[in-house]
């Protein structure tokens, strides 16, 4: 990536494990006073190398016990789908939402409380893609052993 050096990808493999490190921590590991990281912090924002910061929680917590993937196979891929796809990216139940190559192009990935909510889910992707959407496949996920850079058999980053 144009802009940024071996210094920066180092403080972005750091970030990426530990979102919360001091900028006192941060600059002792990778040899740059607190003032520079934060300088360099800032600028890989700006380049969005750095899209945001958030905590990861542990969806039982949230009384989310369902956790699934929406594999959906389209009619038609194209620019015409992307407002669909940023309404269905706002629904509260959705982890993630990836476009991406293969006979099903789009993985979504939500949490729910139980699986009439599921149901319920499925029911509101078919309305929101209509004809566009030719199939709908839902895997509910059984254990997760690594998520967000997070290694979840410790809880340690």
């Amino acid at each position: 990536m144009p802009g940024i050096d071996e210094k920066d990808r180092e403080i972005l493999r750091i970030l990426r494990k530990e979102g919360r490190i001091t900028l006192t921590e941060l600059g002792k590991r990778v040899g740059l006073s607190p003032a520079s990281v934060k300088n360099r912090v800032e600028k890989l924002e700006k380049l969005g190398a750095i899209k945001g910061y958030s905590a990861i929680v542990d969806p039982a917590f949230l009384d989310e016990y369902v956790q699934t993937f929406f594999e959906l196979k389209l009619a038609i891929d194209d620019h015409t789908i992307d407002p669909i796809l940023r309404r269905v990216a706002r629904l509260d139940e959705v982890q993630s939402l990836y476009r991406r190559s293969g006979e099903r192009q789009i993985l979504v990935r939500a949490s729910f409380h139980d699986t009439d909510e599921v149901k319920a889910f499925a029911g509101r992707l078919k309305r929101l893609f209509g004809k566009n959407l030719e199939r709908v496949e839902v895997t509910l996920i059984i254990d997760t052993f690594k998520e967000n850079w997070v290694s979840c058999e410790t809880g340690k980053r």
